[in-house]
Order: C-alpha cells, then structure tokens, then sequence
C-alpha cells in the first residue's frame, strides 16, 4: 500500500473508533508515558498538542507542567517547517492553523539540544518503529537530526503491520500504545 492509501484506510478505521475505546486507551498511554524513565527523568519535553481525533497529549503536558518541567510545543513557521516553543501554561496556546493549538508568538524558542524527549504524534505507526503522519513532512524534518528519545503514541486499533517508509523518515525510539 502507499502512504495515501494507508491514510485512507486509518481514517475509515478512525470514524469507527468508539469515545469509550478512545478514552480508555487514552488512559492507557497516559500512564505508561508517566511511568517511562525517559519522562520522569526529562527536565524539558517536547509534546504535540492533540486534536480530537489524536490521542490525548493534554494530561502529559498538565502533568509536565505541575512537575516544573520545562514543556515545549510545535509551531508550523512556514511549509513543512516548524519550531518548538516553550510554554508555561496552557494559556500560552491559541487556535492556529488548521484548528491546531499552538504557541503564542511572545513564547520562546526552545532549542532543539535543550530537549531530551519527544512525545510524537502519528496517523498510524507500525512495530518497526515507523510513524505515518499527514504527509506534510514537517516533524521528519525537525527530527532528523534530533538527538533527544522519540516516542510516538498511536492508538492499536490504528496500527498497521508494516508502514510504507522512505528514506527521509525518522525512526522512532518507542511506541505506546494501549495495553489491556
């Protein structure tokens, strides 16, 4: 399959998903990214802002947050690049591009050897360690040459045997999903 074709298929998959089964495995995930040493012992993260059909990133920011860690957020710059910014609070989000809430202009850039783990979002992943995204390129290039640990959250449901990869794509370090 490619990559477009893949998309689609998650997508059918996605408008499947109950709010029960998306709830739970978002819970799922919550723990087991609080419970990984790469999260407990990061003093600065880097996590994308979920949207609603995205598994929720909220909590592990709120959580980063109360625990004075330092947390930074994508902004799309222009296409198929972005930057992370710093925030202190979820007031430092504002609606962007595409619905997406993003980092207000006055917050810091937070340098890309500052951080020392990456929450990533998917579309669909696979156990090799590859993530599809949306197709736009614009985390396969922040990432590559990243030297802070990648971990991808992807519901199971979503998950496919073998993702489609090229050469630009980044490897993820790990992959939580939800475990029963």
């Amino acid at each position: 399959m490619t990559k477009k074709e893949v998309r689609k298929l998650i997508d059918s998959r996605k408008q499947k998903l109950s709010e029960v089964y998306k709830e739970t495995a978002n819970q799922s995930i919550l723990h087991q990214v609080l419970g990984l040493k790469e999260y407990q012992e990061a003093d600065t993260i880097f996590c994308y802002v979920s949207m609603e059909n995205e598994v929720n990133t909220w909590p592990i920011l709120g959580f980063a947050l109360e625990q004075g860690k330092r947390a930074g957020v994508p902004l799309c710059i222009r296409k198929g690049i972005m930057e992370v910014r710093e925030i202190k609070s979820f007031e430092d989000l504002k609606k962007g591009a595409y619905g997406i809430m993003e980092p207000n202009e006055y917050c810091k850039i937070l340098p890309k050897e500052e951080i020392q783990l990456g929450i990533i979002p998917c579309v669909s992943a696979d156990m090799h360690m590859h993530r599809l995204g949306h197709g736009a390129g614009f985390y396969d290039r922040y990432l590559q040459d990243a030297e802070f640990s990648k971990i991808l959250l992807c519901w199971k449901k979503l998950m496919i045997e073998n993702i489609p990869v090229d050469e630009y794509d980044v490897l993820m370090d790990k992959i939580i999903y939800e475990k029963k």
